[in-house]
């Protein structure tokens, strides 16, 4: 069955010579995975730098349900993006978060408003010109919510303590495994409360950052079962500069 949809390349890696097997968050399908035959020779009509991670494609896709890798008939990008390949910054956090979806996305089942999230947050990642070090935290906030286990916002002066296990701010520091000091429950607050096109509004201290983004991704893996080691974390950190 032949089916129009828009997607979000999330990884692609080789297939014998000349082939890869794509991985594509759908609008209109899912998560769904595509063996594309020859892209990888000089003369394919189908071009490789499409399935760079994060690229948002329209395609016209044969659809087989959940039987086997489906085919792609015609793909294109008709939006393409102007800064992410060539800032080292902001292609190092597209691949962070990738992977991150990469690893999220286990089913199926069609998402419209994760999928328009996605690619909206994607569209601002590289139309601006503002300071985007914070964006991968806050982005990673904003998808907790569409996933089902958005922290619960109860700050205070009293609950300052947040509890990854729990998924909320308590009264008592119950140790650094699953409990963030003062300062880092403060900051994680901040971050929780700030939206991906509100990044202005926010300044996560240099020092912080890199304890802030593992104890996040410590968070989605209390979670989130399967998400397991993040291989590109390394990159971004090294990639990050204090600002």
């Amino acid at each position: 069955m032949i089916h129009k949809t828009r997607g979000i390349v999330l990884h692609s890696f080789r297939y014998g010579e000349t082939s890869v097997i794509a991985r594509v968050f759908t609008r209109e399908l899912g998560m769904q995975s595509y063996l594309v035959p020859g892209v990888r020779k000089t003369r394919s009509k189908i071009k490789s730098n499409l399935f760079r991670p994060l690229t948002p494609v329209d395609m016209v896709v044969y659809y087989k349900g959940k039987e086997g890798l489906s085919r792609i008939r015609e793909i294109t990008c008709p939006e393409p993006f102007t800064s992410i390949p060539y800032d080292i910054l902001k292609s190092s956090i597209a691949i962070f978060l990738s992977e991150i979806l990469s690893k999220c996305f286990k089913e199926q089942d069609p998402h419209p408003l994760l999928f328009d999230f996605i690619k909206e947050a994607l569209q601002y990642l590289d139309q601006t010109k503002a300071r985007v070090s914070d964006f991968h935290l806050v982005f990673l906030m904003e998808l907790s919510a569409h996933l089902g286990f958005q922290p619960r916002n109860n700050y205070d002066a009293l609950h300052c303590y947040f509890n990854l296990r729990e998924g909320q701010f308590e009264r008592s520091f119950e140790g650094s495994d699953i409990c963030l000091d003062k300062e880092m429950s403060r900051m994680f607050h901040q971050v929780n409360a700030t939206s991906c096109t509100g990044l202005d509004q926010l300044h996560v201290p240099a020092e912080l950052r890199r304890a802030l983004l593992k104890k996040t991704i410590a968070y989605f893996q209390y979670h989130h079962t399967g998400l397991g080691e993040i291989k590109s974390l390394g990159v971004l950190e090294a990639v990050l500069k204090p600002s």
